[in-house]
């Protein structure tokens, strides 16, 4: 109950200290940094394409029909660590901000380059 699989598919690079939890797609050819945390309940910035990747909850439908949607990773996108700032109260004034991880990009030939490098130096 309630359990949410964590699907990496094919040509995946995960670096080094990453977490993938439950709820979690991660589609072919992204590449997660090192560091990178990905969960159900972490938005995900695209600076590349403007937008915020979330994990969907279930439709106001509470049948077996009623699936939460899970956190998607899109073919080909870099993920960094990323932080982002607080905006409103005391966090606000002390300066905190909140983990967020970022696609910084899309696999381009350099990223490929240094995938090829990583499986030539396994």
């Amino acid at each position: 109950m309630n359990a949410n699989p964590v699907i990496i598919e094919d040509d995946v690079l995960v670096g080094g200290n990453c977490g993938v939890y439950e709820g979690t797609i991660v589609r072919e050819r992204a590449v997660l940094a090192a560091g990178t945390i990905l969960t159900r309940g972490t938005p995900v910035y695209d600076v590349a394409h403007g937008v915020i990747h979330k994990a969907e909850a279930a439709g106001s439908n509470t049948g077996p029909d009623a699936e939460a949607k899970p956190l998607v990773i899109p073919a080909g996108a870099v993920v960094v660590p990323g932080s982002r700032a607080i905006t409103r109260g005391r966090a606000a004034e002390w300066g905190l901000s909140l983990y967020a991880p970022v696609i910084v990009k899309y696999r381009d030939d350099k990223t490929d380059l240094s995938a090829a490098l990583e499986d030539l130096l396994r």
